[in-house]
Parts: C-alpha cells; structure tokens; sequence
C-alpha cells in the first residue's frame, strides 16, 4: 500500500516535472519565439489587412531582433533596422526579443509577436493582437561595426553627432563578419574599446577617423585584447579610416591595398610594411554613421623592427631629407636630443635619428651610386618610386617634398650597417584628385589632374641614381614595371580590384547611405560609380607603358 502511494507520487511528480520543462520551453518561445524567415514573407494585401484591424505605433514592438545569430542594429532616428548579409546565404530564423508585449500574459494567452518582411518597399512588420508596427529594414554586402558609448560619457564630453573624442574614451564594440569564407568560431566580435579621433586637415570633417584599441578589461586601458577584424591580422589596434573627402570613396583603399600586393616580402627582411583595408559600414550607438574602411596600423611588426632598430613617421611638407646636421629640441625638463624636424619616433631610440640623417644625407649628397645603394633597399625603393609616379600622388611626394611616409632603420650588411625601408600612408589625393587652392570641395578637386599628368620627382633613390649617372636603374625600374604590368597591375587584375570596390562602395548602398548621412561631404556622380575612377586608373597605366 505504501509503496503504491510511493509510485503515485513519483508518477505524479514526473508529470508535474514534464507539465514545467514544456511549459518553460513553450514560454520561451513565445517571449522569444522564432519564425522561418521563408514564412515572413507578407503581400500588401496581408499588410492591409493588418493595418484595418490592429492599433499602429510609431516605433517597433520589439527592437531586440535577430536573423539567425545576427542581432539586427535598430537606427532610431530613421526607424530602421540594419542586416549583414551573407554571399550565397540565405537567413532561416528570426527571433524576437523579450518585450512586455510578449510578456507571460500574451504567452499565457496564446498570443505573442510575429514579424513579417515587405521585399518589395524593404520594410519590416511586427505585429501582436491588437498592435502593429512598421519599421525599414536595409540588407547590407559590408561587414557592420557599432560602437556604443555611454549616456553619462557623452554627456560628460559634450559629444554631438560627430563624435569628436579628442583622447582615448571607454566604449564597446561590436563587428559582424559577413566574410562568405568565414571559418572562425563566431561572427561576432564583442570588446571593450578605447577610442580617439584621428587625422591631420581631416580631423575638422564631421565623419571623423578613429584610432581604436581593444581591450581585455574594461576598467583598465592598458590591457590588450588581440583578435583578429574581418580575416586581418590578429592585433589590438585598429584604423576606422573615413572617406570623407574623397568623391569615390576609392582612392586611399585602393592604392595601400595595392601596395600591399607589391610590398610583401620584396624586401632583403622578409619584412611586410604595408596594411590592408576592409570596407564597413559604422554606426555610434546604433546611429548610422557612414561608409569606413578598417585596417591595422603600419607599425614596427609590419617592419619586423628588431633591437636597435627604429620606426619614423614623416608628417609634414619639411624637406628634412635634404638637412645638412639634425636639430636640437629640448621640452625644458633637461630630455633634449638631437632630431630631424618632421619625423616623429614611432619606435625605437631617439639616438637613431643620427643613422636616419645620415642615410638621407648620402642617398640627397654623394656622387658614389654604390653609396646611395647601400642606403636603402631598392626593391622596396623601386617599388614605392613606381607607385608614387602611376598614381600621381601628388601628397606624398611633389618635387623634394616628402609627406606620409613611414621609413625604418634597418639592420643590414653594408658599411652604414643599416639600411632604410619605406612604407606610404594616407594616399587619398591620387589618380586625379588633389588639393587645389580656391577650388574644389574640403580643399579637395575631382579630376584636377589628367590621366597624363607627370608628378614631379626630385627625391627618391631612383632619382638620385638617375641623376648621378647610375648604369642599371633605368633597365632595373623598367623591368620592374614589365613585371608588375603582366601581374597585379595588370588590366584585368585592376579591373577586378575595382569590381570589388565598386560591389563594397555602391552595391551594398553604403555610398547613398553615406551621402544621406553626411550630405555635406564629397560625392561624385552616384549613376557613374567607379566607372570614371576605372577607366582614369586604365589610361593612366596605357600612358606608364609608352614610358617604360
């Protein structure tokens, strides 16, 4: 009898265990229920209908939504809702989040959120019993990265639309890769960030380049998270870089993308000085903010810097190149050394702008072509030499002027005992565009150049020798040329660089977005996309042939 009873009660505790665990999983679907995608469809029909018998709400039910993993980033300010799409993938699930309008009382109720999609106005339905709302909902090709910063942050900086941080600031970032070839872990990358504005003239434009670091801890900004962006190296720092003031939002991607190609292990170091950049497209706390491109800052790994080796940054129009003796500076706190005006120290040890000196001074001085040679490695010379004449880069290199340029003092088995090896940066003022005084928009002029424009060079390692009578460079840069010519410069290899660019600019909607944004910035002709840009970049290689 007791032992019935015993049964009884385990049998009637299993069912109540069963009633709960399904109950849970049935509330849990209604709070946060997912739908097929391929049943989300909706006619305009269906949508009237809606419309006619439920009470409409100016902002979504529900703003916590995903397609499959991917949380979707809700812009309130234009009642849209954003997605990262995936080449050759199409989304099964959308889930909702929880809501009071999926509160237990609407699940008890049989009754919780559907979400249905518009294909053809691009807008997305939620709807309950007695209530719906309609939102847009834009599908983009490009990777999204949203950067969130507190309330209490913003108001203590005073933070407007631009977001003008003058000095590292705590925020958090969240990247969706949408990389087709994506094999990692999780799409998602999630960090405490410390970020500033950056740039030179560029830092007064509304859509502002960040420098941005990751970090391991929140509270402490020395830590380092390194990951790896979008299949780029894995590291903690980062370049959000805006296209602001360049018509096709093309130019500077292109060209260190580019080079990067030329720049790999071509040097006697195996070094790779050089980055690479992704196109994104960026909000500030899940505000739209415009078309970027992220890469890892040119830095002492990419130049394999190694004891007793130093990095410098050129940054401005000083012909330092051509000093006779460095100059002292001195902060009055007794830490003076001698420098060479121009260049700031990115690593290594101030004692080393004596080898930097001196290495210009026989590469601008000597009349011996062997010394200018064992100033440099001339592949990488040769190599930065052809690309500063095929894109005009007019603020890189003008005459004897020498600007963004980042050179390191290496190690090698000459009678200097180092050699220098050189990387560009910021070449956004190439193929056509330029700073014209008086003219254009931002200080900057479309198509100011022609296609046969020459850049004027009267600083370079090629131009050195040239000018002292070296017998070889000529045949040395002209077989250079011929090579780079039957491989990544050649026409179809630059027609498909630009196919993909143009894809990233203008096919996933990110230059229209962008203009929307920022209507005060650059833009060219948007029927045209990068058509001009292709065939400019094509002639100006056809011209580059007859010279070489």
């Amino acid at each position: 009898m007791n032992t019935s009873k015993t049964l009884n009660k385990q049998l009637l505790f299993l069912i109540l265990a069963v009633f709960i665990f399904i109950s849970v999983i049935v509330i849990d679907y209604r709070i946060n229920g997912d739908t097929y995608f391929e049943n989300t469809i909706i006619t305009e029909n269906k949508l009237e209908q809606l419309l006619s018998s439920r009470e409409y709400t100016d902002t979504p039910i529900v703003t916590e939504l995903y397609f499959d993993d991917q949380p979707l980033i809700y812009d309130l300010d234009d009642n849209t809702f954003y997605c990262s799409s995936i080449e050759n993938q199409d989304f099964t699930t959308i889930t909702t989040g929880k809501s009071l309008e999926n509160s237990l009382l609407q699940v008890l109720g049989i009754d919780y959120i559907n979400v249905g999609y518009l294909p053809d106005s691009g807008q997305l339905i939620q709807y309950s019993h007695n209530k719906i709302s309609i939102s847009n909902l834009v599908f983009t090709t490009l990777p999204i990265l949203n950067i969130s910063i507190s309330s209490e942050t913003v108001k203590e900086l005073g933070l407007d639309e631009t977001y003008y941080i003058e000095s590292y600031t705590s925020a958090e970032l969240y990247l969706y890769d949408n990389s087709s070839d994506f094999d990692g872990v999780s799409r998602i990358t999630s960090s405490p960030i410390k970020l500033h504005a950056r740039g030179g003239t560029t830092i007064g434009a509304p859509q502002k380049s960040y420098r941005i670091s990751l970090l391991s801890d929140a509270t402490d900004h020395s830590s380092k998270n390194k990951v790896s962006l979008l299949g780029l190296r894995e590291d903690e720092d980062w370049i959000l870089y805006s296209p602001y003031s360049d018509y096709e939002k093309v130019r500077n991607v292109f060209a260190m993308n580019l080079w990067k190609e030329m720049a790999e292990s071509n040097n006697e170091w195996n070094a790779s000085p050089y980055t690479e950049y992704r196109f994104v497209e960026v909000f500030f706390n899940n505000n739209y903010h415009g078309l970027y491109a992220i890469a890892y800052p040119i830095d002492k790994k990419q130049f394999s810097i190694t004891d007793g080796e130093s990095l410098f940054k050129k940054k401005d129009w000083s012909q330092t190149e051509f000093s006779l003796d460095l100059e002292y500076t001195d902060s009055g706190e007794g830490d003076g050394y001698y420098w060479l005006p121009g260049y700031s120290l990115e690593y290594g040890n101030v004692d080393s702008f004596t080898q930097l000196h001196d290495l210009y001074y026989t590469m601008a001085y000597s009349d011996d072509p062997a010394a200018i040679r064992d100033t440099v490695d001339m592949g990488n010379a040769i190599d930065l030499y052809l690309l500063y004449q095929m894109t005009q880069a007019v603020d890189n290199l003008y005459t004897t002027n020498v600007k963004n340029l980042l050179v390191a003092t290496k190690k090698s088995d000459v009678s200097y005992g180092y050699k220098l090896l050189f990387a560009p940066w910021d070449m956004d003022q190439i193929l056509g565009n330029r700073f014209v005084d008086g003219e254009g928009s931002h200080g900057i002029s479309s198509y100011a150049n022609s296609p046969d424009y020459s850049l004027p060079i009267a600083w370079s390692p090629v131009y050195f020798l040239s000018e002292k009578g070296d017998k070889t460079i000529s045949s040395e840069v002209s077989n250079r040329y011929h090579t780079l010519r039957r491989t990544i410069w050649s026409d179809d290899h630059i027609n498909q660089l630009i196919d993909i660019y143009e894809a990233d600019i203008y096919g996933s909607g990110a230059f229209e977005r962008t203009m929307v944004r920022w209507s005060d910035g650059n833009y060219y002709d948007i029927d045209k996309q990068l058509e001009d840009f292709r065939n400019y970049t094509i002639e100006r290689l056809h011209i580059m042939d007859e010279l070489y």
